[in-house]
């Protein structure tokens, strides 16, 4: 198939030539690597005992797999024999006392898991330790924000000023809230609900922090399993090297407490129910 601009195709490893027409053409292309990681997988398994795990219910659900592959706790590449760079993105996930490990094995483009190779999840360390090669990403949360400073051109000193208002938000929140809202462990279990708040919050507030820095806060009404709740972003307003204005989601997180939401509601709004 003839694509007219490079807009049109699809690219999944980072560094290569190799671009696709569509989703069907990479699957059939990739078609025997994902065989050799799924063998891989099923022979590991095999020898050790361990074809029937109850941590494979876990990649039932959608939402695990989309938690592990955005925000992952750990982050191995290794390049193979034809110089393409393979990564094995883990997260860790805890229910009672069971520990689980989900992993999955991608390609990355952009920063950001492009195709998956291989996908399992596992209680067994050893097991799991089989995917730990290569070399380890050491800081995810700097591999993020290199690639947030290169696509933005954002000056790193800028970049620890975004890190020093994350402590401050945190700190501020800390004093805030209460021991009976949704609590903390949970709050990745809501990282879902960030774009929907930016694209369209149901009220949107400018104001100056204590620094004379402008900062936004976006508010959105949910539901989830018959619970009504509130998600909350603060965002820093920077300008990049190009002179392009860029929010910053800073800080997010659930709640359930009107009184902390209305704490939240400060100066200018700018959308939503707006006061005459």
């Amino acid at each position: 198939m003839i694509k007219e601009s490079l807009d049109d195709l699809l690219f999944v490893e980072e560094g290569s030539a190799n671009c696709f027409c569509s989703e069907d053409c990479i699957e059939k292309f990739y078609g025997p690597v994902i065989a050799h990681f799924s063998n891989k997988i099923n022979k590991l398994r095999k020898d050790l005992n361990l074809l029937e795990e109850d941590a494979l219910k876990l990649l039932e659900d959608s939402a695990n797999i989309e938690k592990m592959l955005s925000k992952p706790d750990e982050i191995w590449s290794v390049e193979n024999q034809l110089k393409e760079e393979i990564y094995t993105y883990i997260k860790k996930v805890i229910k009672g006392d069971e520990t689980y490990f989900l992993a999955a094995v991608c390609f990355v483009f952009n920063k950001s898991p492009s195709f998956i190779l291989g996908l399992t999840a596992t209680s067994n360390e050893y097991f799991m330790q089989q995917f730990q090669i290569g070399k380890q990403i050491e800081s995810i949360d700097e591999y993020y924000g290199k690639q947030f400073a290169n696509e933005y051109q954002i000056d790193p000193e800028l970049l620890e000023q975004i890190e020093f208002k994350k402590s401050q938000y945190l700190a501020n929140h800390l004093e805030l809230r209460t021991e009976v809202d949704i609590p903390f462990e949970n709050f990745e279990l809501y990282v879902d609900y960030i774009g929907q708040t930016l694209d369209a919050p149901d009220e949107a507030y400018t104001a100056l922090d204590e620094f004379s820095e402008t900062y936004s806060t976006y508010i959105k009404a949910f539901a989830r399993d018959g619970i009504s709740f509130f998600y909350i972003v603060v965002c820093m307003q920077i300008t990049s090297e190009e002179g392009a204005q860029v929010i910053v989601p800073v800080f997010s997180f659930p709640t359930i407490d009107g009184k902390l939401c209305d704490e939240y509601r400060r100066g200018e709004q700018v959308s939503g129910n707006l006061k005459n």
